[in-house]
């Protein structure tokens, strides 16, 4: 079966709330929300997600818990280095990752936190982004300040990923199951903070000294879920005006957007757009972004058949790490 394709040439980054897909999928007015879903899939690949059902609340502890971990001492952060434990979690170092070659490193620095796995299971905690995760220790940062609002939001914003891939595949004519595969076997939804502090004055000119908080990339996985704090930074490429649109902070309020694996499936009928992120304010930014990957061992074949004699597809584990060492320039071979 053969996706529509569907020509639009201006920039589209439409608000859509999702009320009544949760109370009725089945609903005209869950129907047109979906037709909307699929026009910002085949555009930009962004929407704005509304009536998400999270509470604003728990977004607070979240990103209170975040100030509070990315005000500790550097030495305290770098004992949870992510570079230096199993699967990949914890710590990431202020300016350890660039996806352009012609810029400085990113400033930002950030925490993974990953899919639980079995303690007792060694092959487990090899994996990207799962296993044991890693906190700073109890007695500079307690569980109450970090570890448990950490835990609560991930619950809840990991459901609201699958329901947000639930109407992606509801917008494609393959039937409600067409992402099983990728919710399989424990699937991989890793959560990152980030804290980009104020860009200094050179960022953004051209030549050695330019270096963003995000350099420009577009994302690994299927989905991402953004949350914003108040202030702006996100910017999205038009591709059809070379121009960089900003995306308007918005609290009550996720930046949904597709990710390569989705580009993929869809033989690159749905769109994975380049963005950045560039903190021009006078003060700190902090952001929440939820990954969802899925089954680490799921092909990336795509969902039309139509991968061309021979080639080679690779899994969703061969596919981020391919993507990770790239970013982070880490040596072939090495633990990842």
């Amino acid at each position: 079966m053969t996706l529509p394709q569907t020509n639009t040439t201006p920039f589209y980054l439409p608000t859509i709330d999702i009320t009544p897909y949760r109370q009725d999928p089945t609903s005209a007015a869950s129907k047109q929300l979906i037709h909307e879903i699929r026009t910002a899939c085949t555009s930009t690949g962004f929407f704005i997600l509304r009536g998400h059902g999270i509470a604003p609340s728990l977004q607070k502890s979240l990103f209170d818990a975040s100030a509070k971990f990315f005000a500790l001492p550097t030495a305290t952060k770098l004992s949870i280095d992510m570079k230096k434990t199993p699967g990949f979690v914890g710590y990431d170092a202020m300016a350890s990752q660039s996806y352009e070659a012609d810029v400085l490193p990113d400033l930002k620095e950030g925490y993974f936190f990953g899919t639980e796995a079995p303690v007792d299971d060694p092959e487990e905690v090899r994996h990207l982004c799962r296993g044991r995760n890693v906190f700073p220790p109890t007695d500079v940062l307690s569980d109450k300040d970090f570890r448990v609002p950490l835990q609560e939001y991930y619950a809840a914003v990991r459901d609201l990923g699958w329901l947000v891939m639930d109407l992606v595949a509801a917008t494609l004519p393959y039937g409600p199951d067409v992402f099983e595969g990728l919710k399989a076997s424990n699937p991989n939804c890793p959560l990152r903070l980030l804290h980009y502090p104020p860009s200094p004055a050179e960022v953004g000119v051209g030549g050695k000294g330019r270096q963003l908080g995000s350099s420009a990339h577009t994302d690994f996985g299927a989905v991402t879920l953004l949350l914003q704090d108040g202030h702006a930074g996100l910017e999205v490429l038009d591709r059809a005006t070379g121009e960089w649109v900003c995306v308007p902070p918005d609290k009550d309020t996720y930046v949904v957007n597709l990710g390569d694996m989705i580009r993929r499936l869809t033989g690159e009928v749905y769109q994975s757009s380049l963005h950045r992120v560039m903190n021009r304010n006078e003060t700190d930014r902090y952001s929440v972004v939820l990954f969802v990957q899925g089954n680490l061992d799921f092909r990336l074949r795509r969902l039309d058949g139509k991968d061309g004699e021979g080639e080679e597809v690779p899994t969703v584990r061969e596919h981020l790490r391919g993507r990770l060492t790239r970013s982070y320039k880490v040596a072939p071979g090495s633990k990842m």
